[in-house]
């Protein structure tokens, strides 16, 4: 059954917004808005436990995924190898071999599975696994199967979180958009052996998020959470311009395998969406729009044998 998030009343958004209104500084006004909202006292009351917890994994995945069994394990071993714990993965009707490819991994504990079909499921999987699995996980990264978490400078993901404002409440991971580097027919191999050819210019942000201080899916890349939303360097955000100045990437990034192959991305664009988007959304067009191959980027060389093993 489908959990709803605690909604916030009508009276307590008018009290915070009056409250914060003053404030000039939009990334202080957005966090101490959201902090109101949570509640001063749950806002503390989180930040202390956080400090004096131990937390059955660092950081959980939770993603809705159809017929990606083709890149099912390859995605699942690389976000293991970069300190991912625990995947919370909500199957939209697949009718590939997606539930093989995971057995090995809900019978070690590592994927928690949920057959999860019909039409707009991304939102209500992202609600189902916060109300479910909000205080599993120091934080909680909700991402695509083509979207690879990859730390710049650190060995995992959580080292590098480590080292940021331990208070934050969200952190904005920006897309690196990758291209189709030619392919027509999807070759063999892995996806980041195959697909090194990314585009200069970013657009768009995925977030980490500290599960205990969300409070609404906004969209489903940033949300409304109660205290700071920070870039990868540390930088208090206000409002986030995903299109023309998303946030820096030298610490963590978010490599998006959007087109693939030409083959593959029209099967993708077959398939539909879980966000319920119509198909003129992902059609040729698109790929021709996204299909830019303008930088030779070897960031994820280092992972290629490690996962080939």
């Amino acid at each position: 059954m489908i959990m709803a998030l605690p909604t916030i009343s009508k009276t307590r958004k008018f009290i915070s917004t009056a409250l914060t209104c003053w404030i000039p500084i939009k990334s202080y006004r957005r966090a101490f808005r959201g902090i109101l909202q949570l509640g001063v006292k749950n806002y503390f009351h989180v930040l202390h436990n956080d400090r004096n917890t131990t937390f059955p994994v660092e950081l959980a995945v939770g993603a809705i995924m159809k017929d990606e069994g083709a890149y099912l394990k390859e995605w699942l071993d690389f976000h293991i190898l970069v300190g991912v714990g625990k995947f919370y993965l909500y199957d939209n009707g697949s009718t590939d071999n997606t539930t093989e490819i995971l057995k090995p991994y809900i019978d070690q504990g590592i994927v928690e599975y949920h057959y999860f079909p019909g039409k707009r499921m991304q939102a209500p999987a992202y609600v189902e696994i916060l109300n479910n699995h909000s205080n599993d996980s120091r934080w909680l990264a909700l991402i695509d199967l083509d979207e690879f978490l990859v730390p710049v400078n650190h060995k995992t993901v959580p080292e590098f979180l480590h080292t940021m404002p331990q208070n934050f409440a969200q952190l904005a991971v920006t897309w690196v958009m990758y291209g189709s580097s030619g392919h027509i027919e999807k070759p063999d191999g892995l996806v980041i052996e195959n697909y090194k050819y990314r585009a200069i210019r970013q657009s768009g942000i995925k977030s980490i998020i500290n599960p205990r201080l969300f409070l609404k899916l906004h969209s489903l890349h940033a949300n409304l959470v109660g205290g700071f939303t920070i870039d990868n360097n540390g930088k208090k955000l206000g409002r986030i311009n995903q299109t023309n100045n998303p946030p820096p990437y030298n610490q963590l990034r978010c490599n998006h395998y959007y087109t693939k192959s030409f083959n593959e991305y029209m099967a993708k664009f077959n398939r539909g969406t879980a966000t319920g988007q119509s198909s003129a959304y992902r059609g040729p067009d698109k790929f021709r729009q996204y299909d830019l191959n303008e930088v030779y980027d070897t960031i994820m060389d280092k992972y290629i044998e490690q996962l080939k093993k």
